[in-house]
């Protein structure tokens, strides 16, 4: 019998999940890869497999169905050793709340298969001699594990409450109020804090994901925990499978008032424990150091940043700066490097874990504190669209728009061209609508005058001074059916970007409410570029157009945009800009 599993990533947790879940029925299985699909073999044991699989399969993002089928390819897989960096299985949780477990309340339980086992890499081939719990022996029962455990068999980071890692609350002052060392303590610590919130009080805990500081109020600020969804969310099938997906992604939500909230749920050992104890359907958190009472550990481990996932329709992807999605293999022999992030020999994970890079050259896409002898530097916004047809395969012609802090439209046949982009940021301020908007509002038109980013220049005119994701989050939080209409016009074969904030400022002149004018921002220039799009894809006589870049997390936006033009392409297991360029470099 053959199973097909339609697989959308090239990590390999999912593989070593269902290897487990073989090992457990004692059945003899044989496996090939033809991306996207795992071909999976079997002729004993079947019914008693394929039930185990329907109990311990866990929900992935980038699982999509499972079919029989009738043959599958010759080629032969093989299980490498590449560490995750995602939530906890519902094995290891049901033994973290087991009082009668070796691991109850003990927040570093993981198996095979789950975990952010990657945060406790020091460098490759992932073996324990290389990962911080080379310091910690395993105990009998741990090693009679490693024999006889289908989901820990030789895994590397086994560990339990008998060979424990110690974790400590401490108070504001840095006093230790508790150490926890051994079972009925580690319990107490995660009691302690969540008594603490209750009490209206902050508690700051030392996560996979960083460092986050937890309360019950919330304020403007505020992420949402979700330890389980209740009425208070409007969330749809497609939103609540991934929101619980074992990539535990950060995603917009909308609440039943009708505000937008940006939430996930909990992600590792601490956060799961900590919100059994406090026993609420969610919690609030931020990244914020004031706190009343700290948990705390001494291993330094590598943070990786939680997946932020977006929904539109049939349509979903990766934002920007999604750490957790790696380390990944990446078929390529090149060595290229984007912030924390290195390729090199086919995987792609924080730089800190490799540790020699021996290269004949690297190639970059920003300035990087980094010598060698040949670095090539490469173009961004065109790595990140060859990320794309990568993802797809696709040989056709293609229209590539990339919309971040600049805007740039490419085409490619044999080889790729820039064929036009928004150019440098020029504005008239000799214009009516302008003086009186200066006049009017000084303070504003200074921080307009000051910001470079094109979009974040816009947000000034409308009084708002933060980042993008905080202005796109304006934007989202207007509930209306459709925004005004914002000047967007080629002049001079360059974007005119005088008509463009002249016609904002006229919308703030004119009171217009500050969420309709954020959302008509970016509904208006999705209505602009998939229009431009569509004219070259008509002119050439493209196959595809593809769409990329940060700023395309945009309902408004992006909803116009494939409204125009159906026929779009996005990235699918890698985030829509800055990591995805190691995929196209």
């Amino acid at each position: 019998m053959t199973l097909r599993f339609e697989y959308h990533s090239h990590t390999t947790y999912f593989l070593k999940r269902i290897q487990s879940i073989a090992d457990a029925t004692a059945t003899p299985i044989a496996y090939s890869i033809v991306f996207p699909n795992i071909f999976v073999d079997f002729n004993e044991n079947v019914d008693e497999f394929t039930k185990a699989l329907d109990q311990y399969l866990y929900n992935s993002i980038f699982f999509k169905n499972i079919q029989i089928y009738e043959e599958s390819p010759s080629s032969q897989g093989s299980i490498a050793h590449i560490p995750s960096s995602i939530a906890l299985c519902p094995n290891c949780i049901k033994e973290m709340l087991d009082p009668s477990s070796r691991r109850f309340y003990y927040p570093f339980t993981s198996c095979n298969s789950c975990g952010y086992q990657s945060s406790l890499l020091i460098h490759y081939p992932f073996e324990r001699p290389n990962t911080l719990l080379n310091f910690f022996k395993p105990c009998n029962e741990c090693q009679e594990e490693l024999k006889t455990n289908p989901f820990r068999k030789n895994y590397p980071l086994i560990t339990c409450i008998e060979c424990n890692i110690p974790i400590k609350l401490t108070d504001k002052k840095g006093l230790k109020v508790l150490f926890a060392n051994e079972k009925e303590e580690f319990k107490q610590i995660f009691d302690i804090a969540a008594n603490a919130l209750k009490d209206g009080k902050r508690v700051r805990i030392k996560t996979f994901r960083g460092y986050k500081r937890f309360y019950l109020e919330k304020d403007n600020k505020s992420y949402l925990l979700i330890n389980r969804l209740n009425e208070e969310f409007l969330v749809l099938p497609m939103e609540k499978r991934a929101l619980f997906s074992i990539e535990r992604p950060q995603m917009y939500l909308t609440t039943s008032s009708g505000e937008i909230v940006e939430a996930v749920g909990v992600w590792d050992g601490f956060t799961t424990l900590f919100m059994a104890s406090l026993d609420a359907d969610y919690c609030y958190f931020d990244e914020k150091e004031d706190a009343d009472l700290f948990i705390d550990f001494d291993l330094p481990i590598t943070f990786y940043g939680a997946p932020k996932y977006f929904i539109n329709k049939h349509f979903s992807f990766f934002r920007p700066n999604s750490e957790s999605l790696f380390p990944k293999y990446c078929n390529s022999s090149k060595t290229a490097l984007i912030g924390s992030f290195l390729l090199h020999n086919g995987i792609i994970d924080k730089v800190e874990h490799f540790k020699e890079v021996e290269t004949d050259s690297i190639t970059v896409f920003q300035e990087e504190p980094i010598e060698h002898s040949s670095i090539r530097v490469q173009n961004l916004a065109r790595a990140v669209f060859e990320s794309v047809l990568k993802e797809h395969g696709i040989t056709e012609p293609t229209v590539g728009v990339y919309f971040s802090d600049t805007v740039k439209f490419f085409y490619k046949k044999q080889t790729i061209k820039e064929i036009f982009d928004f150019g440098e940021i020029k504005f008239e301020a000799k214009r009516k609508v302008v003086e009186q908007f200066q006049k009017r509002f000084p303070e504003r038109y200074e921080a307009f005058e000051k910001e470079n980013d094109f979009i974040l220049k816009a947000a000034r005119v409308i009084g708002f001074d933060g980042d993008f994701d905080s202005f796109n989050k304006l934007s989202l939080s207007f509930g209306g059916k459709g925004g005004v209409s914002i000047d967007c016009r080629v002049e001079e074969s360059s974007f005119d970007y005088s008509s463009f904030y002249a016609s904002i400022m006229s919308f703030v002149l004119a009171d217009a409410d500050s969420k309709l004018i954020a959302y008509s921002i970016f509904e208006s220039l999705g209505d602009f570029l998939s229009n431009q799009a569509v004219s070259i894809y008509r002119e050439t006589k493209a196959s595809h157009i593809v769409l990329c870049g940060a700023y395309i997390a945009n309902s408004a936006f992006f909803s116009r945009f494939t409204r125009n033009a159906p026929m779009t392409k996005v990235n699918i297991e890698y985030p829509i800009d800055n990591e995805s360029a190691l995929l196209g470099v």
